[in-house]
């Protein structure tokens, strides 16, 4: 966390004068601009449209209030110059609400296009290690945060800011058009000095941007404090144990440690702003004082004058670092990010030019081998896997036991594609899995993780899913629901699951498990030729663990399809064709329950362990 006791030092804002500054904001701008096709150009052209309307009555305003002026001290007939200006400020009055409607549905527009492109980005690797990743995570914290107090970080509000800014700009260059009129050394004086103490002061306050955009890992805490205070997970624990408090405090306390540095640094651009002040100073005072004593001594008209003082306001616009600054500061963070993230990320998990194809959808009739299997999570210190020898055959029911953190779930994943071996390869039907289709591969799969998810949709979506690329068929969801002993939900398929829903219901933790598994055998009725089974029976009953393996594995084996199953309870497994215990990241045992118990290892130790602790709880 930054030390709020020293601030970084946002200099005085001479760098802004660079040629390297001016090309790098001019960079941006225009990466910035050409996000407004995905508006469509419609909107696009009312935006312009209405931008141009607005820039237009800032010269005209000067021009006809001279004239309006003049011809009133002259007895010349007002008609014409009144209904003019009556006309421009008419229409300046009605055009500012609409081009702001505008502007905000071509910035909600491009935004929807962005988020979608940040949801491709974060489903295009075909394993999910970058999920994990705190580069990944802050990027996407930046690409999709609502923003702070008046600031939005938004990437469609960046873009029509720029259009805005742009506008003020030249509403000004034409001010000082009309202005050069009278003084063409004033106009340049005005305009360069106005532009300076914009550039000036957006150097400073677009620093404290920057360096905001640095808290982003510290923001992503607060928010998970705040879905912790305010979700259904943590409810119950947070009431039982009294943590409201410590949860409010707590908060406090990081809100604190995050935001302090912040302030302090506002306070430090604040105490810097007396160059911007004289800067204004002197161009106001020149913008009345050149022109009013030109006419006191006559050399200019009444009605020039005020010509002169409107068209001077039109340039001091520019000076004011309206929020469109800050918009697109925030902004233009929220579209480095999605960049960032689409070269990191956005490489499809496609097969390589030298796959053939269908290569994967052998799995039904092929062994799947580990040769020399090691993997490191990123950023971890120690491997997981190390050197490891796998064989699962056709058709069997492996069963792997291994001790909590021993990894077998990231085994699983590993076989699922959903990691990449840091070491050693996988083979399908004697092919290495990192060269066939993942796609394809997955499709000849069917898993049921620990956590497993909990669709907010029906009963019959819920097991549907499971093979979501054809039609749902009711009888097969029916059998499915019967052999994962979800006898109870066989009349309830359109019942909405969703415990936040107005209709909706939940259900036992249990009973998720059964439809879970459910999903998992409705698979391998179209056509999944391999399950995985991590810990089916953790949320059911002793009733429903018993009849599992009778009812659920002997029912996928009668399909010939092939099961990996993971359980902490060994009653569970202890009919599987053959039991591999998974140690210090290997496989140390393998065989079947009777050869593991007369080998007396790892295996034959934590059975008597358990049912000993069964013999126990029986006397």
């Amino acid at each position: 966390m930054p030390d709020a006791s020293k601030p970084p030092d946002p200099r005085l804002g001479w760098g802004a004068f660079r040629p390297s500054e001016f090309r790098a904001v001019f960079a941006e701008r225009i990466r910035l601009l050409r996000l407004l096709p995905l508006a469509g150009w419609g909107w696009v052209a009312a935006m312009v449209g209405t931008q141009a309307m607005l820039i237009l009555t800032v010269p005209a305003t000067a021009l006809l209030s001279g004239e309006l002026i003049r011809r009133t001290l002259a007895g010349e007939p007002v008609a014409g110059a009144l209904g003019g200006l009556l006309v421009t400020l008419l229409v300046g009055r009605l055009t500012r609400p609409l081009g702001t409607t505008v502007m905000t549905a071509v910035g909600r527009r491009i935004d929807g296009a962005l988020r979608e492109r940040l949801r491709a980005v974060a489903l295009a690797p075909a394993t999910i290690a970058h999920l994990e990743e705190a580069e990944f995570a802050d990027d996407a914290h930046r690409a999709s945060e609502i923003g702070e107090g008046f600031w939005v970080r938004s990437p469609g509000t960046a873009s029509v800011s720029v259009v805005l800014l742009a506008g003020r700009m030249l509403a000004a260059v034409a001010s000082a058009v009309v202005l050069a009129g009278y003084f063409p050394w004033l106009a340049v004086l005005l305009l360069a000095g106005s532009m300076a103490s914009r550039a000036i002061q957006r150097r400073q306050w677009t620093f404290f941007v920057a360096y905001s955009d640095r808290l982003s890992p510290g923001q992503r805490r607060l928010e998970y404090l705040d879905d912790l205070a305010a979700g259904l997970d943590a409810a119950k624990e947070i009431r039982l144990f009294g943590l409201a408090d410590w949860l409010v405090l707590r908060r406090a306390d990081w809100h604190w440690e995050l935001r302090s540095p912040m302030w302090a640094l506002r306070r430090s651009i604040l105490r810097r702003q007396g160059i911007t002040v004289l800067l204004s100073v002197l161009c106001a005072s020149a913008a009345f004082l050149v022109p009013g004593l030109a006419a006191a001594d006559g050399a200019l008209s009444i009605a020039a004058l005020s010509t002169c003082v409107i068209a001077a306001l039109g340039i001091f616009e520019i000076t004011w670092v309206g929020f469109e600054t800050f918009d697109i500061e925030y902004g233009k963070g929220a579209v480095q990010a999605v960049d960032r993230l689409a070269d990191r990320y956005d490489k499809p998990g496609a097969a390589p030019p030298g796959a053939a194809p269908g290569g994967a959808g052998q799995v039904g009739e092929s062994a799947v081998r580990f040769e020399g299997v090691g993997f490191t999570y990123p950023g971890g210190a120690h491997a997981v896997l190390d050197d490891l020898d796998l064989t699962i055959g056709k058709g069997e029911i492996l069963a792997i036991v291994g001790i909590n953190g021993a990894g077998k779930t990231t085994l699983t994943k590993l076989l699922a594609g959903l990691y990449a071996p840091t070491g050693g390869r996988i083979l399908i039907g004697g092919r290495d899995l990192a060269e066939l289709d993942i796609d394809r591969w997955r499709r000849r799969l069917s898993v049921v993780y620990q956590d497993f998810l909990r669709y907010p949709a029906t009963v019959r979506d819920n097991v549907a899913l499971g093979a979501p690329e054809v039609p749902a068929d009711d009888e097969a969801i029916l059998s499915a629901l019967r052999l994962a002993g979800a006898d109870e939900l066989l009349d309830k398929l359109d019942t909405q699951l969703w415990r936040t829903g107005r209709r909706g219901r939940d259900l036992s933790g249990g009973q998720w498990q059964k439809l879970a598994v459910a999903r998992t055998l409705y698979a391998t009725r179209h056509g999944r030729g391999l399950l995985i089974l991590d810990e089916p029976t953790a949320n059911m009953d002793m009733t429903a663990e018993i009849q599992f393996f009778d009812r659920v594995v002997s029912g996928v084996r009668a399909s010939g399809a092939g099961v990996v199953l993971i359980s902490h309870r060994l009653s569970t497994i202890r009919n599987a064709d053959r039991i591999a215990v998974l140690d210090g990241g290997r496989i140390t045992e393998s065989g079947s329950h009777a050869d593991l118990l007369a080998r007396g290892g790892t295996y034959a130790r934590l059975w008597n362990l358990q049912a000993s602790r069964f013999a126990e709880a029986a006397q």
